[in-house]
């Protein structure tokens, strides 16, 4: 792995973050709407999960191009430098 790509976490902590809870969270109020038969826990549950992944489309994309301007600006050569100010 180079410094360029970001490093990837470990499996216990990305299950046990914002995202992991929001996933076990549209995940059970899913399953619970469609357990008991009930429509509005579903519906909240369908909206969390397709909300969590817009939300990790649109995270994957940023950080697509942040790290392509990185790159860009790493391969641009250095602006000259203006010297001292004349007085």
């Amino acid at each position: 792995m180079n410094d360029r790509q970001p490093q990837r976490r470990p499996l216990c902590l990305r299950i046990f973050s914002l995202e992991g809870a929001l996933a076990a969270f549209g995940l059970f109020s899913l399953g619970s709407g469609l357990w008991q038969g009930e429509l509005m826990p579903a519906f909240w549950g369908v909206t969390i999960l397709t909300g969590l992944l817009a939300l990790l489309a649109v995270r994957r994309r940023d950080w697509k191009h942040h790290w392509e301007t990185l790159e860009n600006q790493r391969s641009a050569p250095p602006p000259p430098d203006p010297g001292p100010p004349d007085a």
